[in-house]
């Protein structure tokens, strides 16, 4: 953690400095893990908490968005640079949803250590929690409908493996 306190400090002090926001949109860079551009937006005064504004998407934030593709550089920067942790997508999930349902450890344990709410619920499956406490079978499909329709158009496919392995370390974080 302590590898991203300076560069975020070095940003957040720029902000006066009329650092200009890069041409790429701050959930692009989230989703690519760009995370010069990233720091540049921190550094602009870009609005962190703008939702993605493809009509037909989750209208995520940038940190949603991180936390989906397990953009863990990027999910830290935007948590140090203020992002709101408990930001709700349309189906009332926040980061700490969208992470721990995808077994990001690392992106999951900086969202509870800066305090995200681990009670939210959403409208799917509940609390964080009880989304990755599914059992496997029910789960499974979820991840096979996901990886379908998001993340093997746009060429991350999900590891299966990697989840099913992470999900007991994932629980232990959120208990």
């Amino acid at each position: 953690m302590k590898q991203y306190i300076t560069p975020i400090v070095t940003a957040a002090l720029l902000v006066g400095c009329g650092v200009k926001a890069p041409d790429i949109s701050l959930i692009e860079a989230a989703l690519a893990g760009d995370i010069d551009a990233v720091k540049q937006h921190i550094a602009a005064g870009t609005d962190l908490n703008l939702k993605d504004p493809n009509p037909d998407g989750a209208k995520d934030t940038a940190l949603g968005v991180a936390a989906a593709f397990g953009q863990t550089d990027v999910a830290i920067a935007l948590i140090e640079g203020g992002a709101d942790l408990d930001a709700r997508n349309k189906d009332g999930s926040t980061p700490l949803h969208i992470a721990s349902f995808l077994c990001y450890p690392e992106i999951v344990q900086a969202l509870v250590d800066k305090g995200a709410d681990k009670n939210v619920r959403n409208s799917t499956y509940g609390t964080a929690l009880e989304g990755v406490e599914l059992p496997w079978a029910v789960a499974k499909g979820i991840y096979e409908f996901l990886d379908g329709i998001i993340f093997k158009p746009l060429g991350a496919p999900l590891d299966y493996e990697r989840i099913q392995e992470t999900r007991p370390e994932i629980v232990e974080i959120l208990r």
